[in-house]
């Protein structure tokens, strides 16, 4: 979808001026970017550099993010992390306040951005839906990840709609992957992305305030997959609420 610059002066200006920063940091950092990402043995390193470079954006643009947890989070474990998608710096402020290791799992297109894509034809794993057998890979891959103790986020939207922040259908991708691993699901709410960088075709935005909260995990252990159903309503519900709770 092609980009309209934003009708607003003081809005275009702003994401014109996120967008050269998140150039300008990639610039500095991509030489131990491209030392990280090009060996998997360095990729939690790598990791660490998307978490510095996402704080840097952050400050620089003048967006405030808070994470509150209804239960204290077990960094020990694997979690299949499924938040609501509502904007472009989504991938930013996960990276950023959470205290795991793990990887996305998103769109091809994003293998395609510029500067960001590296991270998607490295540590992260982009899925081609219209090809079936490249499908198949990507979903092998996210189980190996799996395997090795990392965390994976998959946001069950499957894409950013045009009803933001309204939730749409969830997908079955990430509710079969936590039931075949038996690792537990991680619902986040997130509120106010959407107003800083939207995501509906128009090229603006704004500084502002972010608010991540993290709900209680949900155990997938003795499920099968036919309980994926009541699973994904499970979540949706869960999001839907903490959404309708704050007025959105």
């Amino acid at each position: 979808m092609a980009l309209k610059l934003s009708k607003h002066p003081a809005k275009a200006a702003y994401a014109i001026y996120f967008g050269l920063w998140t150039v300008i940091w990639f610039i500095l950092l991509y030489p131990l970017i491209y030392f990280a990402l090009s060996n998997p043995k360095r990729y939690r390193f790598g990791h660490l550099l998307r978490k510095f470079w996402g704080k840097m954006l952050l400050l620089c643009n003048f967006v405030k993010v808070k994470t509150s947890y209804e239960v204290p989070l077990d960094t020990t474990r694997s979690y299949m992390i499924v938040p609501n998608h509502t904007s472009q710096i989504d991938i930013i402020t996960l990276t950023v306040k959470l205290p795991l290791f793990f990887n996305f799992m998103a769109k091809a297109e994003l293998e395609r951005v510029p500067f960001f894509g590296i991270w998607f034809r490295t540590i992260d794993i982009a899925v081609d839906r219209k090809d079936a057998r490249k499908s198949a890979l990507s979903y092998r891959k996210a189980l190996n990840w799996i395997d090795q103790g990392n965390s994976m986020v998959i946001f069950p939207e499957g894409t950013i709609s045009n009803q933001v922040p309204k939730l749409i259908k969830f997908k079955d991708g990430p509710f079969r992957i936590a039931i075949e691993k038996q690792i537990p699901l991680l619902p986040i709410t997130i509120m106010g992305n959407w107003e800083v960088l939207p995501d509906q075709g128009i090229f603006e935005g704004r500084p502002g305030f972010v608010n991540q909260y993290v709900h209680k995990p949900i155990e997938t252990k003795g499920l099968t997959l036919a309980d994926i159903e009541q699973l994904k309503e499970q979540v949706f519900n869960v999001i839907s609420n903490k959404l309708q709770s704050h007025g959105y």
